[in-house]
């Protein structure tokens, strides 16, 4: 009889999507310092909205939960 090499058991995972909208606010001398501290230090959030947008199965490697 045939060596069979069995398949390995795949653990079921899920990637969420999401669409984020904010609003930040920065106090600065000028946009130029602005844009400069938002990027390097972020800014003072007053606003955030998210948003699903999609989810999708991703498979790998691993035992599946006996259930």
């Amino acid at each position: 009889m045939a060596k069979v090499t069995p398949i390995k058991d795949t653990k079921v995972t899920q990637c969420f999507s999401y669409e984020v909208t904010m609003l930040i606010h920065i106090i600065a001398d000028d946009e130029i310092t602005a844009k400069k501290q938002h990027d390097e230090k972020g800014g003072i959030v007053t606003r955030r909205e998210v948003k699903l947008v999609n989810t999708d199965v991703v498979y790998g490697e691993g035992n599946l939960d006996p259930k």
